[in-house]
């Protein structure tokens, strides 16, 4: 599930979901709509982590940010294509 593997990756660089941010909900639609989805949806997830880097006050690179989400769906698939493998 992308919204896991992005949630992994951010606490990697020190980033963790806060009470007042909508990071557990962003997580969670991404986790339901799906790789495909978030795959088509690059940009907005990208807004979605502009909007909170700039909340937090922390330097925001948009670069840096599809390739972040470009990382978490190909973990994503790594995931799912091991699950798969397993049954």
């Amino acid at each position: 599930m992308v919204g896991t593997e992005l949630k992994k990756l951010l606490a990697r660089a020190g980033i963790h979901s806060q009470p007042a941010c909508e990071c557990h909900a962003r997580q969670v639609q991404m986790n339901r709509m799906g790789i495909e989805w978030c795959e088509q949806n690059i940009e907005t997830i990208v807004e979605w982590l502009k909007q909170e880097a700039t909340s937090r006050g922390l330097p925001f690179f948009a670069t840096a940010g599809r390739m972040l989400v470009r990382r978490a769906i190909h973990n994503a698939r790594k995931e799912a294509q091991r699950a798969e493998e397993t049954t």
